[in-house]
């Protein structure tokens, strides 16, 4: 783990963007406590205060990366409130650090909650701000983790912690609603669908209603390429959730669809 002599992995996903300079304070403040760990940008691009998607795209990577990584998880809306600041350690040996929202526990779940430690932020060097915990508390307790200093030295055990679950989908009479966990840069709507939530086979149609009273016609297909282009489709995408797609399009755009929104699934079956 961070604590050999290994290089340490820290990954650090926050929704700071990349038009100011928040994600290289954070940095600077890790560097100062080993110069050579290894940060690794997940993406900064979460939309902001969205916890919800947050909470999805740690489950999307987490599991590819090397057993005892570092995982930096700012998307804090709550800053400078009543939320407390947490190390999360898992059976896999990888660290969690972050506000205790509940985004980061589905991912943490993944391999094997240990235990939850409150930070103590006496043991942090003083900070003159209650507005960038990313930079004067959460990223000390990541280069402190890297240069080998362990969680029991920052922080109390706790038992009892925020958790966020991963909507489900919802069968209704005659549809299925489905939450959107994310947008993807190419404006494919994920949702939170998996295959084996329906009764489908690819040539099947998916219709899809939005809130704002639009409906599409989707078919079912293996790849974008399975229809023409500029057409929507439906498919499984990378993480093995059901997305709504136009092949060389922006569907999220077509749709006016954000992270969070909720849709209303019909399956026709293709006779």
């Amino acid at each position: 783990m961070s604590g050999s002599m290994d290089r340490p992995i820290i990954a650090f996903m926050t929704d700071y963007g990349t038009r100011d300079t928040y994600v290289t304070q954070v940095k600077a403040v890790i560097l100062r406590y080993r110069r050579d760990v290894l940060i690794i940008d997940v993406t900064h691009e979460v939309e902001p205060f969205n916890e919800l998607e947050a909470a999805f795209l740690l489950t999307t990577y987490v599991p590819y990366m090397p057993a005892g990584t570092i995982h930096l998880c700012i998307v804090d809306p709550g800053v400078g409130g009543e939320r407390k600041p947490i190390i999360i350690l898992t059976s896999r040996g990888d660290v969690f650090i972050g506000p205790d929202t509940g985004f980061m526990i589905p991912a943490a779940e993944q391999l094997g909650i240990v235990s939850v430690y409150e930070i103590d932020e006496s043991k942090l060097p003083r900070r003159f701000s209650e507005t960038f915990h990313g930079r004067d508390v959460f990223a000390h307790v990541a280069g402190m983790i890297a240069a080998g200093v362990s969680p029991s030295e920052i922080g109390k055990e706790v038992i009892e912690y925020k958790r966020l679950v991963l909507h489900k989908p919802i069968k209704k009479d005659d549809y299925i609603e489905v939450a959107v966990l994310h947008i993807d840069r190419f404006g494919n709507i994920i949702t939170n669908l998996k295959p084996k939530d329906l009764q489908i086979d690819f040539g099947d149609i998916i219709d899809i209603s939005t809130p704002s009273g639009i409906t599409v016609s989707c078919p079912f297909v293996k790849s974008y390429s399975g229809v023409t282009e500029g057409s929507f489709l439906t498919t499984i995408g990378g993480s093995g959730y059901i997305e709504v797609s136009i092949n060389r399009g922006h569907a999220n755009e077509k749709l006016r669809i954000r992270a969070g929104d909720k849709l209303r699934v019909r399956v026709v079956k293709n006779i």
